[in-house]
């Protein structure tokens, strides 16, 4: 394996550092094959993405390889600095500005340069996403190549409508317009130790790569995995502390059980109880310790068992 890291600058900041993008490069021994784009940390407070790519890179140290890969570790600097889900410069989501603006905000800069320098070097993409500093997540969407999305191995799949499009600015939309294949990967997150995340995501990255005939061998199937169309979020109106009443993640959950509740941290009072607004449900979300959280916070997402599809 050939190995390569540029620095991609973007600007001259006040504090006098250069800010920009560092993008890894790594070139298999065996041959010609697709280049697999890995991005992670488009939001600064989702940083499983990079513990992924730092082992991922150390496994292929020792595993031979078509193609090549293009790693993006940290796609939102600045935000990952202050564990911060916007771009700290402007306060604006960074993935909800894509393809971006050479003249735009900060945010918007950004995204045109890793739509220049990144995404339009790609034959497939992988974005990595995860729960933030709180929440625990778990599964991978379905856009424009279900193979792709399978390969992750994720027991839950979701097939938005219009191929998520309703979510304008996102960095699959902005692959989608160039009709390459992608996926997104929701895992891990949380106050808990993301190391088996990592290593489940590694697998996931490596069946990716069997997948797309990169790496010699099999490519694992799931027999479990489901196919949703639809999620909800559970947002608290009260904040505190949030203690969870739901079972595991990929677990069903019936309509009405209890999410989770909200307890203030001064009086010791309950403020608010969570319950599962669908029929039939599945955990996508949740909070794995208690934790602290805001009205209006991601508490749990469910997914609508109606229509689901293996």
């Amino acid at each position: 394996m050939k190995h390569s890291v540029v620095f991609e600058p973007l600007s001259h900041m006040v504090d006098g550092s250069r800010s920009g993008l560092t993008i890894h490069e790594l070139i298999g021994s065996l041959g010609d094959g697709p280049t697999l784009g890995i991005c992670g940390v488009i939001h600064g407070d989702e940083v499983t993405g990079a513990h992924i790519l730092l082992d991922l890179f150390r496994v292929l140290k020792s595993v031979p390889f078509r193609g090549r890969l293009r790693l993006l570790p940290v796609a939102n600097p600045h935000g990952f600095a202050a564990v911060e889900r916007f771009t700290t410069i402007d306060r604006v989501n960074l993935n909800r500005v894509f393809p971006g603006a050479t003249t735009g905000t900060y945010s918007e800069q950004l995204a045109e340069l890793m739509t220049r320098v990144f995404f339009n070097k790609v034959d497939v993409l992988v974005d990595l996403h995860s729960g933030t500093d709180r929440p625990t997540v778990d599964y991978s969407y379905i856009f424009n190549d279900e193979g792709l999305a399978r390969a992750t191995g994720s027991k839950i799949l979701y097939r938005p409508a219009n191929e998520g499009r309703a979510y304008a600015g996102t960095s699959a939309v902005a692959i989608l317009d160039r009709k390459v294949p992608v996926t997104v990967i929701e895992l891990g997150g949380g106050v808990i130790d993301q190391a088996p995340y990592a290593a489940r995501g590694v697998e996931m990255i490596i069946n990716i790569m069997r997948h797309l005939k990169m790496i010699d061998g099999e490519v694992k199937r799931r027999a479990d995995q489901i196919i949703i169309k639809d999620i909800k979020l559970v947002r608290p109106t009260q904040g505190g502390f949030i203690e969870t009443a739901a079972p595991p993640l990929g677990e069903r959950i019936k309509g009405g059980d209890i999410l989770g509740r909200i307890i203030s941290p001064y009086t010791f009072e309950e403020l608010e109880v969570m319950k599962n607004p669908v029929a039939d449900g599945i955990m996508i979300l949740s909070h794995l310790t208690r934790n602290i959280i805001e009205p209006g916070d991601y508490a749990y997402m469910v997914g609508d068992l109606a229509g689901v599809e293996t």
